[in-house]
């Protein structure tokens, strides 16, 4: 029994290399401008190897990449409620700054996925709707401690947090002087009886 569960182990830890190599060459390079078989250099594996672990090729390999960028976002908000969890929002756009080819290659892909036919689709419109429920909910709970100024609706105020977070991260990856974590910041506080 301990066989299967060692080859098992091995198995998930060799995916987990092979994601976190996605992720840094995705960064690095974007989507359009990586190949799997950069991506197998990186971890030491044939392309072969890799398709093994993500049979969906480099597509496969980028939603895995994106549900991980999830995952680490989830992770810094786990917990946090209200005002907290607003100011976690802060931090995450501090940490896409760093990120230039990860944020690149999310932003194409969302405005890829707004074709109905586009595989990513179902991903992206999961993704957004559990976001606005989450900000939804931030804002509700923020309100519910009276520090939401008034006639703010929560979501309204989180629909215009994301689009503003959106909107940003498009303008910094075209160039423009704009510090995402700053100025979503001030966004989010223009609804707040307290600044962030």
């Amino acid at each position: 029994m301990a066989g299967p569960r060692g080859e098992y182990r091995k198995s998930a830890e060799r995916r987990q290399q092979i994601l976190d190599a996605a992720f840094s060459v995705f960064a690095r390079s974007g989507y359009t401008g990586t190949s799997v078989n950069e991506i197998a250099r990186a971890v030491g594996m044939t392309q072969t190897g890799v398709l093994h672990h993500f049979s969906g090729g480099k597509m496969a390999l980028l939603r895995a990449v994106l549900e991980q960028r999830d995952v680490r976002a989830e992770h810094l908000l786990a917990g946090r409620c209200g005002r907290d969890f607003l100011a976690g929002l802060v931090e995450i756009s501090r940490i896409q700054a760093g990120q230039r080819g990860v944020v690149q290659l999310y932003t194409v892909l969302s405005a890829e996925a707004t074709d109905p036919d586009h595989p990513a689709r179902e991903y992206f419109t999961k993704r957004f709707e559990r976001i606005a429920d989450a900000v939804t909910t931030a804002f509700a709970e923020e309100d519910a401690a009276g520090g939401l100024l008034d006639d703010v609706d929560p979501r309204r105020a989180a629909l215009s947090s994301i689009a503003m977070t959106e909107g940003l991260e498009l303008l910094w990856l075209n160039g423009l002087d704009v510090d995402m974590a700053e100025d979503i910041r001030r966004h989010i506080s223009g609804f707040l009886r307290t600044p962030l």
